[in-house]
């Protein structure tokens, strides 16, 4: 008889899709989904997923939690009362705090606390890039130097372990499609949003646009019918696509930009390298370290450093081998694989 998992995230992922197929080669997993809509929610969520867990806690061998949170405090508590390993997968947004933009975890009064209190008292800490952990931070000025939650919880006892993500690579590829000459793609949810756009550096792209007027621009994340953005002729935006249809998107572009302020590990910059696109990022999070050297990088948040960074890709004489060897380091670092190995010997040490 399998053991029993409970798997706590703020939204349904293909990424949270990956892990619960993660644990059900040992557990049953059992979901809950603590979907905010409106301040006003979190309290009849926190009312519904106390329910669930004086239901199914007793009979719970592991509690395994997205990103921490206000969908955190009650697994934590719950698994400290009746003695049950509580993993938390840290992920972005929850290590992170940028006053300019009002975004993160650490930015936010009450849910700071709550987010510090989730990782002194989980089991175990998963973050999927060492950015989380605790890194300095230089693409931009406006914010702290340092970021991660090392950074903000100070002092903090609990374990641990950076635990990349993985990919199911048989999926992202490309099968030599013709792609557009110098065309871009980038992809950022709630479009409609301006403090997601700058977060996202979807601003930079747009600065892209106008300093490149010759190069054509595609943007991927509104979900509002009807949104409308200033942004120039050379810019297509694209509303919500679903996740499986974008690899022939990815396939239809030279390049894929990834200038954010902050990301936790960056899960579309990775499929887009796997599907050929040559990627161009951001000096910020995880970004450098998943290109590596086989893309280009934008070192600050700067408009001249911007142009010559394009300039510099779209003259690369040795394009389509940059595109292969993107791909290879993807397919070699992040496995699900080895993302199914690392977590399941964490789990295992927690017994």
């Amino acid at each position: 008889m399998k053991k029993r998992a409970l798997y706590i995230c703020h939204l349904k992922t293909s990424f949270t899709a990956i892990d619960t197929q993660i644990l059900n080669k040992e557990y049953e997993v059992q979901i809950f989904e603590f979907k905010i809509s409106n301040s006003y929610s979190i309290l009849w969520l926190w009312l519904k997923q106390k329910i669930f867990f004086l239901k199914n806690i007793v009979h719970a061998d592991l509690v395994f939690c997205m990103f921490a949170g206000y969908h955190t405090l009650i697994p934590v508590l719950f698994s400290k009362i009746f003695r049950k390993p509580c993993i938390i997968v840290a992920g972005g947004i929850d290590c992170v705090s940028f006053p300019s933009v009002n975004y993160g975890n650490f930015n936010k009064f009450i849910l700071s606390y709550i987010t510090a209190f989730s990782f002194r008292h989980c089991s175990y800490i998963a973050p999927i890039s060492e950015y989380l952990v605790q890194s300095d931070y230089s693409y931009q000025q406006l914010d702290y130097p340092q970021q991660g939650f090392l950074y903000f919880v100070k002092n903090l006892k609990t374990p641990y372990k950076v635990v990349y993500n993985g990919f199911e690579t048989q999926k992202w590829y490309s099968k030599n499609e013709e792609r557009k000459a110098c065309s871009f793609l980038s992809i950022a949810a709630n479009l409609e949003s301006e403090s997601r756009r700058r977060i996202k550096g979807i601003d930079m792209v747009l600065e892209a646009a106008r300093l490149f007027p010759q190069y054509k621009f595609t943007l991927i994340g509104s979900s509002k019918p009807g949104f409308q953005l200033d942004v120039p002729n050379n810019v297509s935006i694209i509303p919500f696509v679903p996740h499986h249809e974008l690899r022939e998107i990815y396939c239809k572009h030279d390049y894929y930009l990834q200038l954010s302020m902050s990301e936790g590990f960056g899960n579309t910059l990775a499929e887009a390298m796997l599907c050929g696109c040559i990627p161009i990022g951001s000096n910020a999070g995880a970004i450098p370290s998943i290109i590596k050297n086989n893309g280009f990088i934008l070192k600050h948040k700067d408009s001249k450093m911007l142009k010559d960074v394009l300039l510099q890709a779209e003259n690369a004489p040795n394009k389509e081998t940059i595109r292969t060897l993107a791909r290879q380091s993807i397919l070699e670092r992040y496995s699900i694989e080895k993302r199914s190995e690392a977590l399941y010997q964490i789990i295992h040490s927690l017994k």
